[in-house]
């Protein structure tokens, strides 16, 4: 089962489980607090900081501009979830973000999971780590399915205003992957249509067939979601 389908199943059905220690060391100094079931005790998603909370949304590189709920997927493949606990993403360091008290962020070490999930509102977002495509990142999952899917990766770097000022702004630069059905093959796509058509080579009949109903559509990303859920039918 695809892992977006079960954080679904996680957020509609499932809303609170327990987490474990986070990091016993850090809560016994004083850093962490804890909200886990005392009868919980065997050490659970480590920490790699524990960060003041102190301007923590002045920047742009966070995915949200507020903390959402959230879901992981341990390394051992447990579900994590606690209404408890709240969730960022930081885009440049690709760290994963979680606060209980909104006082104090923990960072936690990106090796002890595999995929994360938030919901803020209606939107779902769905993270995963895809081996096949690279072996270090966590890819957005755009489409997920046994055929195509898709996934983005969100470069966020810093643009000064000029050469002798800290001040700036952070650029995002989104690139796309397409895995193809049997799984092993993946493509890096361009939201260009010359893009598309040389690399999603397997359906040139089904593209010209897209293409022609939508001649007059940009080429974004919501034209490449719309696409691939087409070619999946």
């Amino acid at each position: 089962m695809k892992l977006k389908h079960f954080f679904f199943s996680l957020f509609m059905v499932v809303p609170a489980t327990t987490w474990g220690q986070i990091d016993s060391a850090a809560r016994d100094n004083g850093n962490i607090p804890s909200h886990e079931s005392p009868s919980i005790g065997r050490p659970l998603l480590p920490v790699n900081a524990v960060i003041p909370m102190d301007n923590f949304f002045a920047n742009s590189h966070y995915l949200f501009d507020k903390w959402v709920k959230g879901s992981v997927v341990s390394a051992n493949n447990e579900m994590i979830s606690n209404d408890n606990y709240y969730f960022n993403y930081d885009k440049v360091s690709n760290n994963l973000l979680l606060t209980a008290d909104l006082k104090q962020i923990i960072e936690i070490d990106k090796r002890e999971f595999k995929a994360f999930a938030f919901k803020d509102g209606n939107e779902e977002f769905f993270f995963e780590h895809i081996a096949l495509i690279d072996n270090k990142k966590f890819l957005q999952v755009l489409v997920e399915t046994n055929k195509y899917s898709l996934y983005k990766w969100t470069f966020t770097k810093f643009r000064r205003n000029d050469n002798y000022s800290n001040l700036g702004v952070y650029i995002d630069i989104n690139f796309y992957y397409v895995v193809f059905p049997d799984g092993r093959l993946f493509k890096k796509i361009e939201l260009k249509k010359k893009s598309i058509i040389k690399n999603l080579f397997l359906e040139p009949e089904k593209l010209d067939s897209y293409f022609e109903a939508h001649p007059y559509n940009k080429v974004d990303e919501a034209l490449l979601i719309d696409l691939i859920k087409y070619l999946n039918k």
